[in-house]
């Protein structure tokens, strides 16, 4: 019967993410058909949040992580 909850909380968190990701795409689709050809900061300012967005999760995992990752560097540095 566990298995079965757990089954169910998987596929409703799938369906739940996948409604989530669609949402912003047409939202960022329409905002650069929308705009002109000669004005490109609308597209600049996605790009720049994209980037943003990307690169900050790596940075927070790197700090809390760090002490593990020079651990390990370190092992596979010869002696």
């Amino acid at each position: 019967m566990k298995q079965v909850y757990i089954f169910i909380l998987f596929f409703l968190l799938m369906i739940f993410q996948l409604q989530s990701f669609s949402q912003g795409c047409s939202t960022c689709r329409a905002q650069i058909i929308n705009s002109t050809q000669d004005d490109l900061t609308i597209g600049n300012g996605l790009n720049t949040g994209i980037l943003f967005l990307m690169v900050v999760p790596y940075i927070l995992l790197f700090f809390l992580f760090r002490k593990n990752i020079f651990n390990i560097y370190k092992s596979f540095k010869p002696n």
